[in-house]
């Protein structure tokens, strides 16, 4: 399973790994997390179509599959069938979620490019608040879900402090385990 943004569909490696895997029967699952901004731009100021992955599913000879990226249940529907099709040889698939980044592209990146109405009314579509709804509606108990978010966010804090704490990696260790054997030169 491949996971991207809207953005990589107009780089020329998406294509050829689409066509190949498509030509090849490879099985992959490429999906697009399609949240309508490559980086600082909206999607629509620059393809010619409306969805960017799954309007160009045809010229792989895909079929077009799109998903309510916010919702859960139906991502893992989705994106589990397209793994089962793989799986059993029936080739790649390329699944479009559509779905909608809530902060900025970086750290660096404060949105301001983006409607204030647009983003509060894709937060109200957060996908961990839908889930939660939709739990509960199920008749989970909202206490035990309470007590899963609150485990949840210790265990991330906790987490967190042990990846600051850790020593800050040695410059010269980006160049190991590029490649399998554990060296980093390029060999043809």
């Amino acid at each position: 399973v491949c996971f991207f943004g809207d953005g990589t569909t107009n780089i020329g490696a998406f294509h050829e790994a689409v066509n190949l895997a498509a030509v090849w029967r490879l099985p992959v699952v490429f999906v697009c997390e399609n949240n309508w901004y490559m980086e600082y731009t909206p999607i629509s100021d620059v393809i010619p179509v409306e969805l960017p992955a799954a309007d160009r599913a045809s010229a792989y000879g895909l079929d077009r599959v799109v998903v309510d990226g916010n919702d859960v249940a139906a991502v893992q529907r989705v994106v589990g069938d397209a793994v089962t099709a793989a799986r059993s040889g029936q080739g790649p698939s390329l699944v479009e979620a559509q779905t909608y980044r809530l902060k900025g592209h970086s750290v660096a990146d404060g949105g301001a490019y983006r409607p204030a109405e647009e983003v509060a009314q894709w937060r109200e579509r957060d996908p961990l608040l839908r889930t939660r709804a939709a739990l509960a509606a199920a008749g989970a108990d909202t206490a035990k879900l309470d007590e899963i978010d609150a485990r949840t966010k210790g265990e991330l804090a906790d987490l967190a402090k042990q990846v600051l704490a850790r020593p800050v990696p040695e410059p010269s260790s980006a160049w190991t385990d590029v490649w399998s054997d554990g060296s980093w030169q390029w060999r043809n």
